[in-house]
């Protein structure tokens, strides 16, 4: 041990082993009367759990879908990679034909896109998932080809239009809907997209290339 002992470490060196006793207390009565004030036992038990959430194992219905939102087409190949993705997975992708001077896009995508990441499946769906994705039709990019042309070709002729493609052929248009006032009523729209996904493939048995479709026999009977 360094440094000095006081008096009282030495009386209590010299004192034999049965008269050493532990001190009771290791505080004065004063001190343990401010401390009992200060910390009341009941607070030393009782916790509070206002504010935590119980825990649950169980996903909620919206972790449960298979709902996609996709980034915006820019290339005519970005377009027709997701149709045969989604025509693969047996999903209904909706897209949005739409400019950046579009006004009421700016309106309507939002509401698609919220209407997608919170619809649950319905025993009633023919498809597996929903998917959403705009259609940039002015969009620079023409290193593979330009998006007018795909406007064209699928016969946009007001915008915003909203289309929907399902099914074993890929590019086929399921329904399109042109309604700009039915596009920004939320529950309208969701009665649209319900209807949408109960019909499933329109066109069934007519794969792509194959199925009788090609012939004109199969295109009156199919």
């Amino acid at each position: 041990m360094k440094g000095p002992l006081d008096r009282s470490a030495l009386r209590f060196l010299s004192l034999p082993s049965k008269e050493i006793q532990a001190p009771r207390y290791c505080m004065s009565r004063q001190t343990r009367s401010r401390a009992s004030f200060q910390y009341p036992r009941s607070n030393t038990i009782r916790f509070s759990l206002v504010g935590l959430r119980p825990f649950s194992s169980t996903p909620s219905p919206a972790q449960k879908t298979n709902n996609r939102i996709l980034n915006s087409f820019r290339t005519p190949p970005q377009f027709h990679d997701a149709l045969r993705l989604c025509s693969a997975n047996n999903t209904l992708l909706l897209t949005l034909f739409t400019t950046s001077t579009c006004t009421p896009c700016r309106t309507i995508t939002p509401l698609i896109t919220s209407l997608v990441e919170t619809r649950p499946p319905a025993p009633e769906d023919k498809f597996s998932g929903l998917a959403f994705a705009e259609v940039e039709l002015d969009s620079p990019d023409r290193s593979n080809g330009s998006m007018m042309d795909l406007g064209v070709e699928y016969g946009v002729t007001s915008l915003p239009t909203l289309m929907g493609f399902g099914g074993r052929r890929a590019e086929r248009v399921t329904e399109r809907l042109v309604d700009t006032r039915l596009m920004s009523d939320p529950r309208g729209l969701a009665g649209w997209v319900d209807l949408q996904m109960k019909r499933g493939d329109p066109f069934p048995g007519q794969g792509q290339g194959g199925g009788g479709g090609g012939s004109f026999l199969g295109r009156i009977f199919g």
